[in-house]
């Protein structure tokens, strides 16, 4: 038993009410690292009480993952009262709005606020314009228009990420039939799915996903086993050319959480463990600082991310991905330094 299968016994016991087994040495600081980094500290904490007394962490780790908790709890309480005030703001202007993850997915968990998050993502349907010109007029806010798919504002301290599509259909090219895929679905059990997987996908492919998305993934997939339409999430997958990469993800929570849903869960040991690892620990670290070294720096993530693209956009060649980055970055230039 290595610390993979500690962080997966910790997580499962958090999500089933039940004893986590784990090995009998930990370095419980490196543990705590990599939970923070995954974004599951929070939800790993109410682990704890399950422990025997010997296997607990000590009071260095213990103190700062609770803290981690009521850091999230705390946050969540906020996110939520500002969703549901921009959701009055709009429905009163009668503008239809659609919660996409963060929130949305938290009500999943066993308790809502054990889901770590940062930004709103929002969908107003076609009434985008008129949300965000509301938003600057009753919120007092400035909105930003820096990234393709959607636009973005701070309100209270929170992100607001206002979608003009569900996925980014400036890039990869595929996403533009995979778009169209969602709006006829949205909203829907088979939506959530559909646009979970893509969402995981694109994260995956550009940088890195998370153990907070496998846990996602987890949730969401056994809340609709029996009210989705799993044939279309099926050809979804299939046309949208990311076979190998939902097989090898399910494979993942079906190991490790014994997810029981309709997608095949067999997929090739090596293939499944590379993106266990690639999960857990990132195969680059972040370069923050937006100058020309970050350019430099995105330039070797995508050549490092090649095998993911691959995987990921299979009906894309390399040489079309290239030019649609290319095109993307051109049309929104401040997308070359920054982070959208």
């Amino acid at each position: 038993m290595d610390e993979r299968d500690a962080i997966f016994g910790l997580l499962r016991s958090a999500l089933n009410d039940g004893k986590a087994e784990l090995p009998r040495q930990i370095d419980w600081h490196r543990l705590f690292t990599l939970l923070q980094q995954n974004h599951v500290a929070a939800l790993a904490s109410e682990a704890f009480e399950y422990l025997a007394q010997e296997q607990k962490p000590p009071r260095s780790v213990l103190i700062p993952c609770c803290s981690e908790r009521e850091k999230a709890a705390a946050w969540y309480r906020h996110q939520l009262e500002v969703q549901q005030e921009i959701t009055a703001l709009m429905q009163q202007h009668g503008i239809e709005i659609l919660v996409l993850k963060g929130t949305r997915l938290a009500q999943l968990y066993p308790l809502p606020e054990l889901r770590e998050f940062s930004d709103l993502d929002l969908y107003f349907y076609d009434q985008h314009d008129e949300a965000d010109a509301l938003a600057e007029k009753h919120l007092g806010v400035t909105v930003s228009n820096d990234a393709h798919h959607h636009s973005k504002y701070d309100y209270r301290g929170v992100t607001i990420e206002s979608h003009y599509d569900f996925i980014n259909t400036h890039y990869p090219p595929s996403n533009r039939r995979y778009e169209a895929l969602l709006k006829t679905e949205a909203p829907s059990p088979t939506f959530e799915l559909l646009f979970l997987l893509r969402h995981m996908a694109g994260h995956f492919a550009a940088s890195r996903i998370t153990l907070r998305d496998l846990v996602d993934w987890h949730l969401l997939s056994t809340a609709h086993r029996t009210a989705a339409d799993w044939d279309k999430v099926r050809n979804g997958i299939k046309e949208s050319g990311m076979v190998d990469f939902a097989e090898a993800l399910n494979t993942i929570v079906h190991n490790r959480f014994g997810t029981d849903n309709p997608l095949p869960h067999d997929a090739d040991s090596t293939l499944v463990e590379r993106i266990e690892n690639d999960i857990i620990y990132g195969n680059l670290a972040e370069h923050k600082e937006e100058t020309l070294r970050r350019l430099a720096w995105k330039l070797r993530r995508y050549r490092t991310n090649r095998w993911k693209h691959r995987l990921v956009y299979q009906h894309d060649p390399a040489w079309r991905l290239f030019l649609a980055s290319l095109t993307a970055h051109a049309a929104k230039p401040r997308s070359i330094l920054h982070k959208m």
